[in-house]
């Protein structure tokens, strides 16, 4: 078969030269050639400029925002009397009490005596005897008074460990305490307060409670305990009973005055405001409701509102500033009396308006 090689040779040439063919397309698949990537965009397209700052002026406040960025001046009290003699010079003035008359009672301490001055600082009675008996005193150096509706008047008597009650005139009703830690009993009675049922409140820093009584001193119920806590005391003084029968509560220690409801609940407390390390000491309450506080150390008054909410405060004047004032008043016309046990003197002032 002598024609078989040549058709033979011409299958080999023609297997070959396709096997060629294959071997160059994988080489052009396997080893592509790929230009480097130039950073086109970035040199192409001109960088923005950066904008300058704008100075925006700050907004002008509104008359509210000054006002409250803006401290409230003090007010001015004008001062109206003192009383410093009663005919002989006072000694530790604590207590103080106006009747409605306008009639100021006063708790002579260091001179163990009570006296009653007219609205205009005249002298008009004096209690003066020192002892235990009826209409007698002998005062630890402090010591408030308080006066009801009916204008029965009410002397802590601290150094006979007890309380003394007058009537109107000023004579002797009855009495009622001993030296001891149970109920009806004391240890060193400092503050106190007549609410609108004529109930009795008795600060004792000596054993840390509130103790009340009913208007002829038969023990009604107590609240507190000592401590730091809400509801607790260490050195309790002044004591105020507002007209929706709240009871303010001063403690000397702690530096606060907390606040109860009628039954002795816990409702707040705050501190003083000018001071955060001033101690309050006594408490009054006018007919807006408004909390004035002695702050003993720092000798001014501070006013807060029901919710201890600052006021304002003054320290007396010009005309003689505070010393360690004690206890606050008001009377008939809004008046303000304070005394201060350093300076030996009650103070009569006018108020300004106040919000």
């Amino acid at each position: 078969m002598r024609w078989a090689r040549p058709i033979f040779l011409i299958v080999l040439l023609i297997w070959g030269l396709a096997g060629c063919a294959v071997g160059e397309t994988e080489t052009a698949v396997t080893t592509p050639t790929i230009p480097p990537t130039e950073p086109a965009a970035a040199t192409a397209v001109p960088p923005s400029a950066t904008p300058l700052p704008t100075n925006t002026p700050a907004p002008t406040p509104t008359a509210t925002q000054e006002a409250t960025m803006t401290p409230t001046s003090a007010p001015t009290f004008t001062e109206l009397f003192a009383i410093e003699d009663a005919p002989d010079a006072l000694k530790d003035p604590y207590g103080i009490a106006v009747d409605s008359q306008d009639n100021l009672f006063v708790l002579d301490a260091g001179n163990n005596r009570l006296l009653k001055f007219d609205s205009a600082g005249n002298l008009l009675q004096t209690w003066d005897a020192r002892g235990s008996g009826e209409s007698e005193f002998n005062s630890l150096g402090f010591g408030a008074i308080a006066i009801d509706a009916n204008d029965n008047l009410f002397v802590v008597d601290n150094g006979n460990f007890r309380i003394q009650k007058f009537d109107s005139a000023g004579n002797f009703v009855t009495q009622w305490g001993s030296e001891g830690l149970r109920d009806g009993q004391f240890q060193r009675a400092i503050g106190i307060a007549i609410d609108a049922a004529g109930n009795v409140y008795v600060t004792d820093d000596g054993r840390p409670e509130i103790q009340v009584f009913d208007n002829d001193g038969s023990f009604l119920r107590k609240f507190g305990s000592r401590g730091h806590e809400d509801g607790q005391f260490q050195h309790p003084t002044g004591i105020a009973v507002d007209a929706e029968g709240n009871v303010y509560v001063a403690d000397y220690e702690t530096r606060r005055v907390q606040k109860f409801d009628a039954e002795g609940n816990f409702l707040l407390g705050w501190g003083m405001a000018e001071n955060s390390s001033g101690i309050p000491e006594g408490i009054g309450i006018d007919t807006n409701g408004r909390l004035y506080i002695t702050d003993y150390t720092s000798g001014r008054v501070e006013i807060f509102t029901p919710d201890g909410a600052f006021i304002t405060s003054w320290d007396g004047g010009e005309n003689g500033r505070f010393a360690r004032p004690v206890a606050i008043a008001f009377d008939s016309e809004g008046n303000v009396y304070v005394s201060s046990q350093a300076s030996n003197s009650v103070r009569k002032f006018a108020p300004p308006p106040l919000p």
